[in-house]
């Protein structure tokens, strides 16, 4: 009699162990799955911010093709808002991510397209008249005003030390990429230099 009690304690304990080794091994399986989940989310995450970050720079360079942001920002901001710049990005015919110009605040400044951040006029002397990039940065051959002199005695063209036409602007571009899927926003920044004429630098603040 004692010993078949002691044998329904020990298959009792058996149970009970057998039974707290699958909770354990239950939690180590929903952990490991959560993680690998984590994981695979996370993998998604960088693809679409990856792909986001991709379509914003594609939007700057177009940006980038032409001079009109420098000249008219003003203009090219509300095209670009009005109509955002749209990408296809896995190729199944449907436009997948949109960009466009947030409102963003340079110096106490919200505005959104563009900014510039400093005009610089060129001197006349920094100017080479042998490139054709060049030429049309200086003014008339008069003197005083002009970007090219004579001088004395040798008919020699030289450059004085007025400024030309031209001036070296620095801006920042800063483009929002919306992938209307994944909801992922980014917002990327660039910087860019531009020369335009001295007459069409927009206020830089």
């Amino acid at each position: 009699m004692q010993a078949l009690k002691m044998r329904q304690t020990q298959k009792g304990s058996v149970l009970l162990v057998a039974m707290i080794l699958l909770l354990i091994f239950a939690i180590m399986a929903a952990a490991s799955f959560r993680g690998s989940l984590t994981s695979v989310q996370a993998i998604g995450n960088m693809q679409w911010r990856t792909e986001a970050i991709a379509a914003a720079n594609d939007a700057i360079d177009r940006l980038l093709s032409t001079a009109d942001f420098a000249t008219n920002t003003t203009i090219v901001t509300q095209q670009v808002n009005a109509t955002p710049f749209q990408i296809d990005v896995n190729g199944d015919g449907v436009n997948d991510i949109s960009t466009n110009f947030p409102v963003v605040t340079v110096d106490g400044v919200a505005k959104a397209g563009p900014r510039c951040l400093r005009a610089e006029p060129i001197p006349s002397k920094d100017l080479d008249p042998d490139l054709a990039a060049d030429i049309g940065c200086f003014g008339t051959s008069t003197s005083g005003s002009s970007g090219l002199g004579q001088e004395a005695g040798t008919g020699v063209g030289t450059v004085t030390q007025a400024p030309s036409l031209c001036s070296n602007t620095e801006w920042s571009i800063t483009v929002r990429a919306v992938d209307a899927v994944t909801n992922t926003s980014v917002n990327v920044v660039q910087g860019v230099g531009v020369r335009v004429p001295t007459t069409a630098i927009p206020v830089c603040n």
